[in-house]
C-alpha cells in the first residue's frame, strides 16, 4: 500500500510540474507578444469576409451591419455568405442586404445536397472569392469598426501565410456566462502563446484569415472534410505542417471579433462536445500533449481526492495525499491566476478575475465530463444532429 501511495504521488507531481511549466510559457510569451503598428497604407487590397450561416435569422443582421460599417473601403471589400440550409427567415434577410449592397453575395446551399456543413459552406464561397485574402467570421460575431484594416493591414506587414486573431464574449450578464468569459480569454491567450513558438495548437474560425492562394496550396479541405467540425483548426494544421512558422496571431485589441455566451448549460455543454468531437488521433503533436497534460492534471487531482479516502484503509495515506492534492491544487491556482491576470487584462475584463474560485472548482470536473463526452464523437448544432 506505501509504494502504491508513493507511485500516485510521484505521477500526480510529475504532470503538475509539466503544467506549470505550460502555463508559465504561457504567460511569458503572452507578454513578449506586442502589439503591431498598424499602416494604414496597405488597404488597397482586394478582401473577401466569409460567413457560413445556418439558422442565423437572430444575428445575421447585426453581424453584416458591423462589417458594412468598417473603415476598410467598400471598394475593396466584397463580402459572401452562404446559406448552409437555413430553416427560418436567415436566407431572405441576407438576400434584403444582397439587394442594397453590390459588394454583398448570397450562396445558398441546397438542402438535399451531400454538400452541407461548415466546410463545404466556405469550398463553395472560396471558389467564388475574388479578394487575395480571405477572412473568416461567423454570423453570432460583431466586431469594431476597425478591424478589416488591421486584419488586412498585419497580412501585408507579417507575410503570414494565416492570421489567428482574437475572439471574446460581450454583453455577459449571468454569472455562468462570466465563467464561460473567463474560461474563453485563457483559451485565447493560449492560443497566442503557443503560436509564439510556432506550435499552432488552437485557432477560431469567428477570426481567422489566410490567402486565397495558401489554401488552394495546401489543398484546402482535402482530406480532412471527412471531420464535421475543424473547418479552422484542421486547416490551421494543414498550413503549419507545410509552413511551420507561417501562422501568426494578431494581438491587437481593435481586431478582436465578439461573440456571445452560451445562456445555457446544456448549449454550452453541446458546444463544448462539438469543439472536442474532431477525436484525439487527428490532432497534431503539440496538441495531444498539451491536452494530455491538462487532462490528466485535473482528472488525477479529481479521482485522487474523491477515491483515497475509499481506497486507503491508513487514514494517514488518505489524509497525507490529500492534503498533497490541496498543495498541488493551490500551485496550479496561483499559475491559472496568473495567466488569466494577463488575458483578462488585454480583453480589459479584470473584474471577472471575482469569479476565479469558483471557476476554477468547476473547471476540473468540467474538463473531465467534457474529455468523455467529446470521445463519443455525437453532438447536435443548428438543429442537425451529428455523428463524427
Amino acid at each position: 500500500m506505501g509504494q502504491l501511495f508513493l507511485i500516485i504521488i510521484t505521477i500526480i507531481t510529475i504532470i503538475c510540474f509539466a503544467y506549470i511549466i505550460l502555463i508559465a510559457s504561457y504567460c511569458y510569451a503572452w507578454i513578449k507578444i506586442k502589439s503591431p503598428i498598424i499602416n494604414p497604407n496597405v488597404l488597397k487590397t482586394l478582401v473577401t469576409v466569409i460567413i457560413a450561416a445556418r439558422n442565423e435569422e437572430d444575428n445575421i443582421e447585426n453581424c453584416l451591419t458591423s462589417i458594412l460599417h468598417q473603415s476598410y473601403p467598400l471598394e475593396n471589400m466584397e463580402i459572401i455568405v452562404v446559406d448552409d440550409a437555413s430553416e427560418d427567415t436567415t436566407n431572405s434577410k441576407i438576400q434584403q442586404f444582397c439587394d442594397t449592397y453590390k459588394n454583398i453575395k448570397l450562396i445558398t446551399l441546397n438542402k438535399n445536397s451531400n454538400l452541407l456543413g461548415k466546410k463545404n459552406a466556405l469550398n463553395a464561397a472560396i471558389k467564388e472569392a475574388k479578394g487575395e485574402l480571405i477572412v473568416t467570421t461567423d454570423a453570432d460575431c460583431i466586431m469594431g469598426n476597425n478591424w478589416l484594416s488591421i486584419m488586412v493591414s498585419y497580412y501585408k506587414e507579417s507575410q503570414a501565410k494565416m492570421i489567428v486573431a482574437p475572439v471574446c464574449f460581450y454583453n455577459e450578464k449571468t454569472v455562468f456566462e462570466k465563467m464561460q468569459s473567463l474560461e474563453f480569454m485563457a483559451l485565447m491567450l493560449s492560443t497566442g502563446a503557443s503560436l509564439y513558438f510556432n506550435k499552432a495548437i488552437m485557432c477560431n474560425g469567428a477570426n481567422l484569415a489566410y490567402s486565397k492562394k495558401v489554401f488552394y496550396d495546401v489543398g484546402g479541405f482535402e482530406d480532412i472534410d471527412q471531420q464535421p467540425s475543424g473547418d479552422d483548426v484542421l486547416l490551421m494544421y494543414k498550413i503549419a505542417e507545410k509552413y511551420p512558422a507561417g501562422i501568426q496571431f494578431l494581438k491587437h485589441r481593435e481586431a478582436i471579433v465578439y461573440t456571445k455566451a452560451k445562456s445555457t448549460v446544456s448549449e454550452f455543454i453541446n458546444q463544448r462536445k462539438r469543439w472536442a468531437s474532431k477525436g484525439f488521433n487527428v490532432l497534431n503533436g503539440e496538441t495531444k500533449l498539451v491536452s494530455l497534460i491538462v487532462y490528466l492534471f485535473n482528472t488525477l487531482l479529481l479521482i485522487i481526492a474523491v477515491i483515497s479516502p475509499f481506497y486507503f484503509e491508513n487514514q494517514v495515506f488518505h489524509l497525507s495525499l490529500f492534503k498533497i492534492c490541496l498543495i498541488l491544487l493551490g500551485i496550479k491556482c496561483l499559475f491559472d491566476f496568473l495567466l488569466l491576470f494577463l488575458s483578462t487584462s488585454f480583453f480589459k475584463k479584470k473584474r471577472f478575475l471575482i469569479y476565479f474560485l469558483p471557476e476554477q472548482i468547476l473547471y476540473i470536473a468540467y474538463i473531465m465530463m467534457i474529455g468523455l463526452l467529446g470521445s463519443i464523437g455525437k453532438y447536435e448544432w443548428k438543429n442537425r444532429n451529428i455523428n463524427r
